[in-house]
């Protein structure tokens, strides 16, 4: 309950602030397949992991063009007057793209050592940005290529181990924050001037160094989503 209430609070808050601030706003929601990438402390890489699916959601602000090409051969700002004499460079730009929001992924695991089957069930919350280029298609087609980058914290997880439940919250290879970085790219169809619709697919993973000595934890989740723009 304390989960849904955290999420609901967060979604609410950051889609009035974009609702007010911005012009677009984006919804999708799909699964994310993880791998986890564990290392023991000896260096030798754990073979019993099996990817497990969850949940992700995510909702962003998103601005459509770096730069509006309709604004800057009526305005006389430096940065108008530069790319009015380089058109080129001002349409690569009108490209450029970008989403900034929040994210909820449930990065899951199961597997098994020596006949014991265990598993991996945990909620992550984040703040997410994505850097793109949008390349238009015929038929109100477009086509969008982005960079990632994410910081998220688990706010519930358990791992089920020979008959017990136990918490991740607390553990230290779970509850550090956890900085990914991936790409993405998105297939999207604009059905109006205010609503478009599209499907995307993302991969991210966290980049935590081998350490001699030491254990280490990697999350790889790959995201199919469906979602909707809105245009305001």
């Amino acid at each position: 309950m304390q989960l849904k209430t955290l999420l609901t609070g967060l979604i609410t808050f950051c889609l009035m602030s974009f609702w007010g601030y911005s012009q677009q706003v984006k919804l999708s929601q799909g699964i994310a397949i993880t791998d986890f990438d564990y290392t023991n402390n000896e260096g030798q890489s754990i073979g019993g992991l099996k990817s497990g699916s969850g949940l992700s959601f995510q909702v962003s602000y998103h601005k459509a063009h770096l730069v509006d090409s309709t604004k800057y051969l009526i305005n006389q700002s430096p940065l108008d007057i530069y790319l009015a004499q380089h058109r080129r460079f001002a349409q690569v730009l009108s490209w450029v793209n970008y989403d900034l929001g929040i994210s909820f992924v449930q990065m899951n695991a199961v597997g098994d050592i020596q006949q014991n089957a265990f598993s991996y069930q945990t909620d992550f919350l984040g703040i997410q940005g994505k850097l793109g280029v949008r390349i238009p298609l015929p038929f109100k087609l477009a086509i969008n290529l982005q960079g990632i980058g994410s910081i998220n914290k688990i706010v519930h997880g358990n791992q089920y181990l020979m008959n017990r439940y136990i918490d991740l919250t607390g553990d230290p290879q779970f509850s550090g924050v956890k900085i990914m970085m991936g790409f993405g790219t998105e297939v999207e169809k604009r059905f109006s001037d205010k609503l478009a619709g599209f499907v995307s697919y993302q991969y991210q993973q966290t980049f935590l160094p081998k350490t001699a000595g030491e254990s280490t934890l990697n999350f790889k989740p790959s995201t199919g989503s469906v979602g909707i723009r809105f245009l305001i």
